[in-house]
């Protein structure tokens, strides 16, 4: 009697068995722990405290709007008053404090996120993204604004969202594969009942991998602006300020 073999894909039969009983690469575990280890900071609250820190500040007043900076600077350097400062802008006290909270929440949002570097941006990316991909990156790193980024590339919302929540998968799934070898280490431990020490060092240098990755960086950016902070650097036009304090302001020595 004649006798048949049938050739089945491995991930097929892998797909048989419980998740406990298979030693593999567990993607949604690796997952979760790579949102844990590279998820932003909490943003501080920098009106807080007794005293507020200029000099902390000072270095991301040319990443918001200059009359947002220009009030924190007048403000919170110089201790003017909010009803001087309005009188100065011929605006009103509370257009003023909308504009100085308004500024510090970006400010607040910024330091909770590393700086990018153009060049380097395009030198680690360019391989793996399209052009299209990595401009709406980078605007939206710029802005964090859909609507404005749809506006300068000449495309839709729903497609600059589209290819950035993609593109945000993308580099998760880049880090995940540079891990992808040592967390399968860890499973093999664990299956072979290693000693804990054996296993909380493989533990450790997976770790490392995810935090010391090349696309590390890049995954904390887009996931912070992706999580609620749409809009944070986009300059919100109000009418109080039409036309109203366009001339350099000199701050008082």
């Amino acid at each position: 009697m004649a006798s048949h073999i049938l050739i089945q894909d491995p991930s097929s039969i892998s797909s048989r068995f419980s998740n406990e009983d298979r030693l593999g690469f567990d993607h949604d575990d690796l997952g979760e722990m790579i949102e844990d280890r590279l998820a932003p900071s909490m943003e501080e609250d920098l009106t807080s405290g007794p005293s507020f820190d200029f000099e902390a500040v000072e270095r991301y007043l040319c990443r918001i709007p200059p009359r947002e900076a220009d009030l924190i600077h007048l403000y919170h350097r110089d201790k003017m008053k909010q009803e001087q400062i309005a009188k100065l802008f011929q605006i009103t006290q509370a257009a003023v404090s909308y504009r100085l909270h308004r500024g510090i929440k970006r400010i607040q949002f910024l330091r909770t996120i590393p700086e990018l570097d153009l060049e380097l941006f395009d030198l680690e990316l360019g391989p793996k993204f399209s052009d299209q991909d990595r401009e709406i990156l980078w605007r939206m790193y710029e802005t964090t604004c859909q609507s404005e980024i749809a506006k300068q590339m000449n495309l839709t919302q729903g497609r600059v969202r589209h290819r950035f929540f993609r593109a945000l998968q993308k580099i998760k799934d880049l880090i995940a594969e540079e891990a992808k070898e040592l967390q399968i280490r860890v499973l093999m431990l664990k299956k072979l009942a290693k000693a804990e020490e054996c296993i909380a060092e493989a533990e450790a240098d997976l770790e490392g991998s995810i935090k010391n990755s090349r696309y590390g960086k890049y995954y904390t950016v887009f996931f912070a602006i992706s999580d609620k902070h749409f809009n944070i650097l986009h300059e919100v036009s109000l009418p109080q300020f039409r036309d109203r304090g366009d001339a350099q302001i000199i701050p008082i020595e």
